[in-house]
């Protein structure tokens, strides 16, 4: 009988495998396995799908369309996670975390790089379209 505590599971061992992205009806760019979540990237939106998705109608499935988010960043891991920060308002409250596993950082990396350039492809689409306003400062 030892006295250790059990190991630590990676985030790939805490949510599912194979995340339920048949229902999305478009193409899977890239996507990242956070800590209870996974976050899906398709040519128009990011998609985070939460652990036990079935079990959640309303928040297990969330999407964004690239042209609503205001910043995304990622936060360097400390203690073996870090986290990307989907930024949807001028309120802190107004953002969306996906924690990461060390292991898994430079997958987020990779995500968080292809996110930056399609908000600034949306961006400007919709510059050329004249529909393209400032985002809000909260003021």
């Amino acid at each position: 009988m030892g006295d250790e505590p059990p190991p630590k599971p990676a985030s790939r061992d805490l949510g599912p495998s194979n995340p339920p992205i048949a229902g999305l009806d478009e193409d899977v760019v890239d996507q990242v396995s956070g800590l209870g979540a996974t976050l899906i990237l398709t040519p128009t939106r990011a998609v985070l799908i939460r652990q036990g998705a079935q079990y959640r109608p309303r928040s297990g499935v969330r999407s964004w369309p690239y042209s609503t988010m205001r910043d995304v960043q990622v936060v360097p891991p400390r203690h073996g996670n870090g986290r990307v920060v989907i930024r949807l308002g001028p309120y802190p409250w107004q953002s969306v975390n996906l924690f990461v596993d060390a292991t898994e950082w430079t997958a987020a990396e990779r995500v968080v790089g292809k996110i930056r350039a399609f908000v600034s492809r949306a961006r400007r689409s919709q510059r050329s379209a004249g529909s393209w306003e400032p985002p809000e400062t909260g003021q």
